[in-house]
């Protein structure tokens, strides 16, 4: 995994550097392996020992891993190299793998981070808690399947008022629980926990909004940058006002959504009217189809502010594009300039990864498509506008590629 990482650390630095940082962008887009790839490396280190190239003979290996184990085989098992198809992450299959491969917690963490490319465990669904307590305490797939039967299970639904609780305490309360039979009890007797998931990370996200758009008398931290700095990236011109107390809030977080990234409705005039940057990133020789997937968008945005449930990729885009910009705006309004030091690389990232831990999700990994486009704005000298820059450049990629298709 180490030599991979350590291949797109290096990658971001030969994009900043490069004088045609476009051409050179593309060619790292389509250096970023396929789950196949991904999973090929993973056998290599669990004792695989035959022909790489061979899909028969690894779909013979994986497949007596799990009859070994008890495990199903997976159905789509033979689909991951013919037809490119991704473990779905909120599936059973992720976690049947770990017991197959006689995976520990952490070992089963990295698998489903830097191999499934998702979440680790997801400390406020109870079957996820019953895996991670069973990886940790060996047991074998038939006996959590028996604990699981014993748990009253809850799906997750909408979070609705204030008495919900935070992952790290669940977490906590686990490290407590020794046995089974602990396990069962506590997982009945407080049911009321798992009724949702990713509260933390919604709250986060609910208040990161708020200190970015602003509330009450406190002005936020996108007001205050455009005050001194984003007019030389908006051309809609200052607004009155008067028009600002009659915009709604969806206007409102459509405009500042924008302002993040970079982009001004002179710009957007073509698009559908639903608000939508999908036309600017689907097939986008700019963007990997892995960091296309639940980019950040005005409607998740929209529908974490309301309490609504969205998808784990949606949410965890979107708190590492607002904890980058929390940063660099709020860095640009203060010091008005977008320039940025080592200093500051080394707190954002720290700030990003903080929040990210503190919502029981993975770190950045610059083997993630979307996470090495915010490495790469990070690790430059002007960050807020290189991503910017980025976005904009999206833009007229799209377009030149339009352009071509009607000639």
């Amino acid at each position: 995994m180490g030599v991979y990482t350590d291949f797109f650390e290096e990658k971001i630095y030969d994009v900043l550097v490069e004088e045609d940082y476009i051409g050179e962008l593309k060619k790292v887009m389509g250096q970023f392996r396929p789950f196949h790839e991904a999973l090929d490396s993973f056998l290599l280190e669990h004792g695989y020992r035959g022909n790489i190239e061979d899909t028969d003979e690894k779909v013979k290996f994986i497949s007596e891993k799990c009859r070994q184990a008890g495990v199903p085989v997976p159905r789509n098992l033979r689909k991951w190299y013919s037809e490119n198809k991704r473990i779905e992450r909120m599936s059973a299959v992720p976690f049947q793998l770990c017991f197959a491969f006689e995976l520990n917690e952490g070992k089963a963490n990295e698998f489903l981070h830097k191999v499934c490319l998702g979440r680790g465990f997801d400390c406020h669904l109870m079957e996820e808690i019953v895996y991670y307590f069973a990886l940790k305490n060996r047991f074998t797939y038939a006996e959590t399947q028996e604990i699981l039967a014993k748990v009253q299970l809850v799906k997750p639904g909408k979070m609705q008022g204030e008495n919900f609780v935070y992952t790290k305490y669940i977490v906590e309360e686990l490290e407590e629980i020794e046995t089974a039979e602990e396990l069962i009890a506590y997982l009945n007797e407080n049911a009321g926990q798992f009724g949702y998931n990713n509260g933390t990370a919604c709250r986060t996200i609910q208040s990161l909004w708020r200190e970015i758009s602003g509330y009450g008398e406190k002005e936020g931290i996108a007001k205050r940058e455009k005050s001194c700095m984003y007019s030389v990236w908006d051309r809609d011109g200052e607004e009155t006002e008067e028009k600002n107390e009659h915009k709604s809030t969806d206007d409102s977080i459509w405009k500042i959504y924008l302002q993040i990234l970079g982009l001004s409705t002179e710009y957007l005039g073509k698009l559908p009217k639903d608000r939508s940057l999908k036309p600017i990133l689907k097939d986008n020789a700019l963007l990997h189809p892995l960091a296309e997937e639940a980019f950040p968008d005005r409607d998740g945005i929209t529908k974490i502010l309301n309490g609504e449930h969205v998808s784990y990729e949606r949410i965890r885009k979107l708190l590492i594009l607002l904890s980058f910009y929390q940063y660099y705006g709020n860095l640009a309004a203060e010091k008005r300039t977008f320039d940025a030091g080592q200093e500051d690389e080394e707190k954002c990232i720290l700030n990003i990864e903080n929040v990210l831990s503190d919502a029981n999700y993975p770190p950045l990994y610059p083997g993630n498509p979307y996470d090495f486009l915010i490495l790469m704005a990070i690790r430059s000298e002007i960050p807020l506008t290189t991503f910017r820059d980025y976005m904009r450049d999206l833009y007229f990629e799209k377009q030149n590629e339009d352009a071509s298709e009607e000639d």
